[in-house]
């Protein structure tokens, strides 16, 4: 028994000195010593974090056979691995595969959508797919220095160089910088000129298009921020942040069916984002479903105790307008009153009077409010309920 004990514990640290090995020489960009040390693992024992290892350095060796069959066993081995994927699409699209690249590379998006690295090869590999001729004009240029047209690797992570031509993609980069620089002022007019520039020469940028709309959306200008935001969806249809911002389109036009859709399209992207939670609990307040809204809303200040803070960004709107409704300051009064912030929600209790709430029973019996109960702000509130429901 204690032969085989110590068999076992000197073949595990076999297996661990491989793979420590491997990784040593696969962060030093020893490629042809990490494949040595990683194939001295016994492929039962090749986790996928290794096999997508062994993939990558297979892969920047050009012997792209062993790079496939090792991708594949990776995907095979953990389906929740997402590196793997990507860098099959990034091998696809090493063999000048554009249609084959584009593929895979939604199919990585799909399991990891909020990668920019993800993002820029989709971007890559739709304008190489159909820009063929114009792709492997850029190719012949650059295949001395680049065969492999591999921007970089970061991490696990294959990045592809796109194939647009150098010029084209500095000027419409230059127009995106300017755009960002004049949308971060909130100078929206000359925003949307400089993206306009950008998009026209590059029309592939999902985050550009995206932006576009939003300097729409904020120039009050809805039909053109849908258009744009759509756009931006029909290139990446796995943007998160393109849903969130349709479904604010639809929001402030009353569309509240149609926003919420786009919400939980979001949301099962991305379960945990504050931003989508809270535009939806603003949704379903305007539906009227409160204890819904009351869930949603929670969740997202737990998430990110800020979120109520910031209105936009490069990415997303958040939708803070809202109609008066009572009901609506009583839930956020219980949301703050939980959260032990004892002003806003004496501040919310008193606007929701204010706006013609009268369920006091609700008032008096809310467990959330029991910690207010000495606070000189809620007790001018009883007060007040007493006297409005004496003068009935």
């Amino acid at each position: 028994m204690s032969r085989i004990l110590a068999l076992l514990l000197f073949f595990n640290a076999n297996v661990f000195g491989q793979a420590a090995a491997g990784n040593e020489k696969y962060d030093q960009k020893q490629y042809a010593d990490a494949v040595n040390a990683y194939e001295k693992i016994p492929s039962a024992e090749r986790n996928a974090g290794i096999l997508n290892r062994l993939g990558i350095s297979y892969h920047l060796l050009k012997q792209f056979k062993a790079a496939e069959n090792a991708y594949k066993a990776a995907i095979s081995k953990d389906l929740k691995n997402t590196d793997a994927p990507n860098n099959l699409a990034a091998l696809y699209y090493s063999q000048q595969r554009f249609g084959d690249a584009e593929r895979q590379t939604r199919r990585a998006i799909e399991k990891s959508p909020e990668n920019n690295v993800m993002r820029l090869n989709l971007r890559a590999a739709r304008y190489a797919r159909e820009n063929t001729k114009s792709a492997r004009d850029v190719v012949n240029t650059i295949s001395k220095d680049n065969p492999l047209l591999i921007e970089k690797r970061e991490g696990d992570l294959l990045q592809v160089q796109i194939l647009m031509s150098p010029k084209d993609l500095e000027e419409a980069t230059l127009h995106e910088r300017r755009g960002d620089s004049f949308f971060a002022r909130k100078i929206y007019e000359e925003a949307i000129v400089e993206y306009g520039k950008a998009i026209a020469i590059d029309r592939y940028n999902a985050s550009t298009l995206n932006r576009l709309g939003l300097v729409y959306h904020q120039s009050q200008k809805l039909a053109e921020a849908e258009k744009y935001y759509r756009e931006a969806l029909k290139q990446n249809p796995f943007f998160i942040e393109v849903l969130n911002n349709i479904g604010t389109v639809e929001y402030v036009r009353k569309n509240y069916d149609t926003a919420l859709q786009q919400y939980e399209k979001a949301l099962k992207i991305r379960p945990e984002s504050p931003t989508i939670l809270l535009n939806m609990g603003a949704c379903l307040f305007d539906m009227k479903r409160y204890d819904e809204a009351f869930k949603a809303t929670q969740r997202a200040l737990e998430i990110d105790p800020r979120v109520l803070d910031r209105t936009s960004g490069f990415g997303t709107l958040i939708q803070t307008s809202r109609r008066n409704d009572p009901t609506v300051s009583f839930y956020f009064a219980k949301i703050y009153a939980a959260r032990g912030e004892k002003e806003l929600a004496i501040s919310y209790l008193n606007r929701a009077l204010d706006e013609g709430f009268r369920e006091f029973d609700k008032i008096k019996a809310e467990p959330a409010f029991a910690a207010l109960a000495q606070d000189e702000g809620f007790i001018k509130i009883m007060d007040r309920i007493t006297a409005e429901a004496t003068s009935r």
